[in-house]
Parts: C-alpha cells; sequence; structure tokens
C-alpha cells in the first residue's frame, strides 16, 4: 500500500508540475519575446533620433493541420472562414481530408495571440500552432524607401533591413536596437509635401531629401512612388518605384552651377563683379547652348548665378584648365559609391572623354549623372565651411565624423551669398520664406530621349539651404517630368513646381528642429 500510494502522489505531483508550467507559459507577455524563439536571430528595434519607434518586432503565430489527426475538414474551415482570406478552400479541403497524408498544412501566417485564443477555443484537433516573429512597420509606406523590407523568416530583403544583414549584423552582435538619424516629424512632413508635389504637377515621380550641413545626417528623405513594406511585390517588378534619392541617376540641371562657381571663385578665375555679354548662344561641337530667357544686357558674374544663365556659365567653364572640373568633381565624390547605410545605391562613372565641351555641359549640368544624395553632399560641402561630410543614415557623434576640405571658408561664404542672391531676386524667389533665410539654386533639365534631348521631359528641383547666414539645413526636392498647370502659365521649371515645396518644408520643420524665425520677419 505504501508503494502504491508513493507512486500515485509522484504522478499526481507530476501532473501538478505540468499545470502550472502550462500556466505560465500562457500567462507569458506578449510583448516580449519568448522562450521559444530566444535562440532565434531578433531583428533589433530601429529608432529615430528622438527614440521613436521605426521598426519592431512582434509575436505572431502561424497555423498549421495535421491531416492525419483532424475529424472534420469542413467544420474546421468553416470556423476559420473569417481568418482564411483568398485561400482556395476547394484544394484546401481536399488537403486537409487527406487523411494519409503525413506532412503539415500550412493553414494561416502572421495571427495575432487574440486571433491565437479564438481558433483555440473552436476545440479542433489536429491543428498546431508555431510561434514567429513578425517585423511591424508603424509608418508604412512613409518609410519604404529608407527601411526596406524583410521575409517571412525575418531576412532583410531591401533598404536598410537588408544593409543591417549584410554589414552592421557582422559587427554589432547581439544589438537590441539602431538609432537613425531620421527625425521621424521631420520625415512625415517630407513624405506629405514630395506626394503633394508629385500629384499638384502629375509628375511621374520625385524624391525629396533633408541633411544636416555639418554632420552629414539624413534627417529625412523620401522617393515616391512608394510602397507597402508588408506588399512589396510592386518595387521589385517596376523600375519607377525604386529608390529615386539614393539609387537613380540624373543629370541635375542647373544646380551643378554651384560647383562651377565655387571652382571658379576658388582658383580666382573670376570677380563677381565684371560683366560679361550673354545675348549670343555659343555653339559647341554642333550643339547650341542657349539661355531659357533671353538676356540682352550684359550682366555681372554675380547675376549670371541668380538669373542662372547657361551662356554666362559655359563662359566661366572655358576659363577652366584642362582636368581642373574632373578633379573638383571627382574630390566631391560624384565618382564613388555612396557611403550610405542602403544597398540601393549608385554612382556615376567617369566619361572616358573629357574635352572642351564636356566641361562646358557639366559646367550647368548635363553629361553627369548622379543621385540626388551625391548632389545633396556634395551642395553642402559648398556652403558649411568647405567640408565634405558623408550622408548618413546613421546618428553620429560630432568625433565621428571624416570631414574632407574641398574649398576654403572665404569661396563658401561667397557661395551662401550668391545662393540667397537666387532667392531673394533670382530664378529661386518661389522659395522666399518671410520667416527664415534661405538660399537656393533651381535647376531644370531636359532628359534624354530616343533623339537626343527632350524638350517636354524635364527633370525640376530646388536645393535649399537654412539659415542662409550660417548655414544649418539643407532641403533638395526634385520632380520626374512633372507637368505645368494653369497656375503656372505651362511651365514646369525647378524654380515654378520645386521651389515652392521646399519653401513649405523649411517652414514647416525649422520649429521643430529648433530654428528660430529671422528676427526681421
Amino acid at each position: 500500500m505504501l508503494i502504491f500510494f508513493s507512486i500515485l502522489f509522484a504522478l499526481y505531483f507530476i501532473l501538478l508540475l505540468r499545470a502550472v508550467y502550462l500556466l505560465q507559459d500562457k500567462a507569458e507577455p506578449t510583448s516580449t519575446i519568448s522562450n521559444k524563439i530566444q535562440n532565434k536571430f531578433v531583428r533589433p528595434d530601429i529608432l529615430d533620433r528622438n527614440g521613436e519607434i521605426l521598426a519592431t518586432n512582434l509575436i505572431t503565430y502561424t497555423l498549421y493541420a495535421e491531416p492525419a489527426n483532424i475529424r472534420s475538414a469542413e467544420e474546421i474551415l468553416r470556423d476559420l472562414q473569417q481568418y482564411l482570406g483568398n485561400r482556395d478552400q476547394v484544394k484546401l479541403l481536399k488537403k486537409l481530408s487527406n487523411k494519409n497524408s503525413k506532412r503539415r498544412i500550412l493553414l494561416i501566417r502572421d495571427l495575432t495571440p487574440q486571433e491565437k485564443h479564438e481558433i483555440n477555443s473552436f476545440g479542433h484537433v489536429g491543428l498546431h500552432f508555431h510561434e514567429d516573429l513578425k517585423r511591424f512597420y508603424p509608418y508604412k509606406n512613409g518609410l519604404a524607401h529608407i527601411l526596406g523590407f524583410v521575409d517571412h523568416d525575418e531576412i532583410g530583403l531591401a533598404g536598410f533591413e537588408k544593409y543591417y544583414d549584410r554589414v552592421i549584423a557582422k559587427e554589432r552582435t547581439g544589438q537590441q536596437q539602431v538609432n537613425l538619424a531620421l527625425n521621424i516629424n521631420v520625415q512625415n512632413i517630407v513624405h506629405e509635401t514630395l506626394k503633394d508635389a508629385v500629384q499638384e504637377f502629375s509628375a511621374l515621380g520625385g524624391g525629396a531629401v533633408v541633411l544636416d550641413v555639418a554632420s552629414g545626417e539624413i534627417y529625412a528623405f523620401s522617393s515616391f512612388p512608394d510602397f507597402n513594406p508588408y506588399n512589396p511585390g510592386a518595387t521589385l517588378v517596376d523600375k519607377n518605384y525604386h529608390n529615386k534619392v539614393s539609387y537613380e541617376l540624373y543629370e541635375m540641371g542647373s544646380t551643378f552651377k554651384i560647383f562651377t562657381m565655387a571652382l571658379a571663385l576658388e582658383n580666382q578665375l573670376i570677380n563677381l563683379e565684371d560683366e560679361i555679354d550673354v545675348s549670343d548662344d555659343i555653339r559647341i561641337d554642333g550643339f547650341n547652348i542657349k539661355d531659357f530667357k533671353k538676356i540682352k544686357e550684359e550682366i555681372t558674374f554675380r547675376k549670371v548665378f541668380a538669373k542662372s544663365s547657361n551662356i554666362g556659365t559655359a563662359r566661366i567653364a572655358q576659363k577652366f584648365p584642362a582636368g581642373l572640373q574632373q578633379k573638383f568633381l571627382k574630390d566631391l565624390k560624384f565618382f564613388q559609391p555612396l557611403n550610405i547605410e542602403l544597398v540601393e545605391r549608385s554612382f556615376a562613372k567617369m566619361p572616358k572623354r573629357w574635352g572642351l565641351s564636356r566641361t562646358i555641359t557639366a559646367s550647368y549640368g548635363y553629361g553627369v549623372s548622379v543621385s540626388a544624395i551625391h548632389l545633396a553632399q556634395a551642395v553642402a560641402a559648398m556652403v558649411n565651411g568647405g567640408y565634405l561630410v558623408d550622408a548618413t543614415l546613421l546618428k553620429k557623434e560630432q568625433q565621428d565624423l571624416d570631414r574632407q576640405n574641398i574649398i576654403s571658408e572665404q569661396t563658401s561664404k561667397k557661395v551662401r551669398e550668391l545662393m540667397a542672391e537666387v532667392v531673394a531676386s533670382g530664378t529661386g524667389w518661389r522659395a522666399n520664406s518671410k520667416g527664415y533665410s534661405v538660399g537656393g539654386k533651381t535647376g531644370s533639365a531636359h532628359k534624354v530621349g530616343k533623339k537626343g534631348y527632350d524638350e517636354d521631359r524635364l527633370l525640376s528641383s530646388f536645393v535649399g539651404v537654412f539659415p542662409i547666414e550660417e548655414p544649418q539645413f539643407l532641403v533638395y526636392l526634385f520632380l520626374d517630368e512633372p507637368k505645368g498647370t494653369e497656375q503656372t502659365g505651362g511651365y514646369a521649371t525647378g524654380g515654378v513646381v520645386a521651389a515652392p515645396y521646399v519653401k513649405k518644408i523649411i517652414e514647416r520643420i525649422a520649429p521643430l528642429l529648433n530654428i528660430a524665425p529671422d528676427k526681421d520677419s
């Protein structure tokens, strides 16, 4: 009897321990990663510079069925109707009714803990749950081109997610979070404003970026069209969904005149107050170089920049000694891959032939294709005192900056003065803000077609810097093939379609960046 009751007590005690274990397992909070998946690679949370969550992990469940143990396939399909979505239930019924099958049948992915509880309450045998992780993107399309997306196994397939797997994860094992330089409030404004601009001018797409000119930190960037990171199929098959900010290359047009003026001033090839005749077109290698609006009188080199004269800029380029322009553009890293934390990045290749015609066309933004990030980090170097800093998505400390001196502080100051005049009285006047001092440069470049440059297809842009006296941030926005409207008189140039939207961005983000309005405003 003693032996009998000892065995009975032992069995009872084992059952009690099992019951306690099961109760504890069910009570486990869903906000943490359970023991079942702790051995799996867990992606770190991605935060913005202020600690706001941009991407995180949620516990989800995958439902499987074992046909050999199912009592009624029809009842299971009836009870699971609301969870199955568009699954072909005829094929599913055939699979579940095969009692000889020893395979597990996948039924539903990404069930929430609540949905798991609801399905469990049906009491069906032969159903099993597998605990998984689901990557959660609270801002969906708004950060799609930056963060990218992952597959069902939490492997990064695009954007920062893929870059993390390829580079950062190897350096920082066990990392629980990554802080990006992004400011999500600024990002939301940029994304919304770019979308409005694309829609107003019926453009194929566009891009925008906000950059700290001293550190190279990207506070925001957006590429449109965007996509849903939970359903990213479009970006894989349609090149129009490619990242237009860091991957696609464009001839940038007159924004390149910033570099031409800086190079000429740095090498003392011009005096800004000297006058030049720009009334006659220039013919180079069978092509005419002309201005968008005819300028009949002589103007100063200062006005050449403010009025965005192609002829005047070409005259400056003719003063460059052989090799000077190529070296300068090379020093600005236009012909190197971006050092940004994305897999979607590209760069221009240095043309093999660089004669006088190339020098002249490159001076006003033709013949050299670059990405928007390449342009933004190069313009930042022209206004921040002359130091090139690689654009980055990661939050940086001052001591971590790798700066390369490109031009002198004196030249940088003159460039800022020229950009201020563009907004005050030149082609970028629509970016003039009553609250903030803005400098900038317009850009309107004809795109290459089957028979040369197409007069009806433009890449229209504006790069703005504020406060222009002591620059802190750069805002660059471009539209791909915008269409003029009745309000714009049919024009779709950078000063008409891009400059007003850069102004809108600056006026909305400046308070968020603790930049006070000008005292004189």
